[in-house]
């Protein structure tokens, strides 16, 4: 297995009012997200404290019966909102990621209602806290970009500002060594929107593709999330910024002695907390002409995100995992009026 190379941007730098230190951190950034497409984001502005808070909410959601979940299902319909677990939605379960995910987007947004489990306020309050947070650093992020190539540093925002991301609390249930022989927790895959910022537990597992091809561990720093480059945003800048397959696949197994003395080996559960940045759904997301030249065409047309984004997370209920690579013609066809 290779050694992953990420560079480690520190938030606190990025946004700092010395505007040599800021452009420092900023040439970093650019320069990793164009080689790598991911990061280890140190410095950002949630604590500890926090962080334990919102994975215990986490380890609840998914103890809970499923008949309780099942009650809180999401669907295209509802837009994604709610729990879902692939296995559940899939044409061939057999195939399916090995996860359950609970997903919730902008709580102000009553045209896609989040749907929350009732009567618990706290678990509202810090998963929308976490929200409208992470959307304040994915702004910051941005604007470094922007600048980077150029442009006035709000050029984007207008763009994103309509809060139409996505949070998904995901887990991986603890299983056997040998399901993994068909099935994995995650397929190989790249993010649908702007960036993504992830936090994890201790477990590892999240693998990403290097440029040789090759899958290198990416390994759970403390204190750090990790922040990668998704579909739209390097649609955005011509491929300047690197969009990178990763996946999620068993970490170390744990031997365990049952009751009656014998021993197996299990992989342990993962927990994880994702935020998916999104750019408004009515947004039309074509290469920024400053990401253009003559020795560097233009990569990409057009496209609706709204469209793009729903018909990628369509796409996961209906198969139970995500392609590896998304192309334009995989939209599905609109069918003509009668």
């Amino acid at each position: 297995m290779a050694s992953p190379i990420f560079p480690v941007i520190d938030y606190s730098r990025l946004v700092s009012t010395d505007s040599v230190i800021a452009a420092e951190e900023k040439d970093k950034l650019f320069q990793s997200f164009h080689d790598v497409g991911f990061i280890y984001l140190k410095g950002h502005i949630f604590t500890d404290d926090f962080m334990k808070t919102i994975f215990s909410h986490i380890h609840k959601l998914f103890d809970l019966p499923e008949e309780y979940k099942l009650a809180i299902e999401g669907d295209e319909k509802s837009a994604f909102r709610g729990w879902f677990a692939p296995v559940r939605t899939a044409r061939n379960p057999e195939t399916a990621d090995q996860k359950e995910a609970f997903g919730l987007g902008n709580d102000a947004d009553p045209t896609r209602p989040n749907r929350w489990p009732k009567e618990w306020p706290e678990f509202r309050d810090d998963c929308s806290r976490f929200f409208e947070e992470c959307f304040q650093m994915h702004l910051e992020i941005l604007r470094a970009l922007t600048e980077k190539v150029g442009l006035p540093r709000e050029t984007l925002v207008p763009s994103v500002q309509a809060k139409d991301s996505y949070t998904a609390l995901l887990y991986y249930p603890e299983t056997t060594v040998e399901s993994f022989d068909q099935r994995v927790r995650s397929a190989p895959h790249t993010d649908f929107g702007t960036l993504t910022l992830l936090f994890n537990d201790s477990i590892g597992g999240l693998q990403v593709r290097n440029k040789q091809g090759e899958w290198c561990d990416a390994p759970p720093i403390p204190g750090h999330a990790i922040v990668n480059v998704a579909d739209l945003l390097a649609r955005w800048f011509n491929n300047r910024l690197k969009s990178t397959e990763h996946r999620v696949v068993a970490p170390a197994a744990e031997t365990r002695v049952l009751a009656d003395g014998s021993v197996t080996n299990v992989v342990p559960a993962r927990y994880a907390i994702a935020w998916f940045g999104h750019p408004n759904r009515d947004a039309v997301i074509k290469p920024l002409a400053e990401c253009i030249a003559d020795d560097y065409p233009q990569q990409y047309e057009a496209v609706i995100a709204g469209k793009h984004v729903k018909e990628r997370m369509a796409r996961l209920l209906d198969e139970g995992k995500l392609p590896e690579k998304w192309s334009d013609d995989m939209h599905r066809k609109e069918v003509p009026a009668a």
